[in-house]
């Protein structure tokens, strides 16, 4: 599909397309959403998508997971003009943070940070990750924001 054409009707999803199949081989996702976010109304057509089931909902801030789910995150962020927070792989933080180990996609285990005075308790986040897949890494974001004492207001990403 061309970056710049835009359906006469849109569906809910039909920026899916956009994104590339996988041809690297089983070592990497299944699907690159990278040229999704290169389209404009097909990034805001996913963002309004995903955010429509917490229309209403307080949220304090948006965090969104490493790495790809940065950039939806920080659109939602911005979109709900709240604050966003990064949860990062390990090793990337050079501030305090609380660690949670998790199996990525690949079953590969490894371990997720987040800064531990960014959440205060009660603070309600919305956690977004590009895609959910098996879970793992959602899993460990919501450890680790229970466990700095914050609220997870819900989860968001394409499956």
């Amino acid at each position: 599909m061309d970056l710049c054409h835009v359906p006469a009707t849109r569906e809910k999803g039909w920026y899916l397309a956009l994104m590339a199949p996988n041809v690297k081989g089983p070592n990497y996702a299944w699907l690159d959403p990278s040229r999704l976010y290169c389209h404009p109304q097909a990034l805001q057509d996913c963002l309004a998508d995903l955010l429509q089931p917490f229309q209403g909902d307080a949220i304090d801030m948006v965090a969104g997971i490493d790495a790809m789910g940065f950039i939806l995150g920080a659109a939602a962020a911005a979109t709900l003009r709240k604050g966003f927070l990064a949860i990062r792989k390990a090793g990337h933080l050079c501030v305090q943070t609380e660690a949670q180990p998790y199996s990525d996609y690949s079953g590969q285990q490894k371990l997720m940070e987040l800064r531990t005075d960014a959440i205060s308790p009660g603070l309600r986040i919305l956690l977004v990750d590009q895609w959910v897949e098996t879970g793992g890494t959602m899993r460990a974001a919501i450890e680790l924001v229970e466990r700095l004492g914050g609220v997870v207001a819900g989860c968001g990403g394409q499956r």
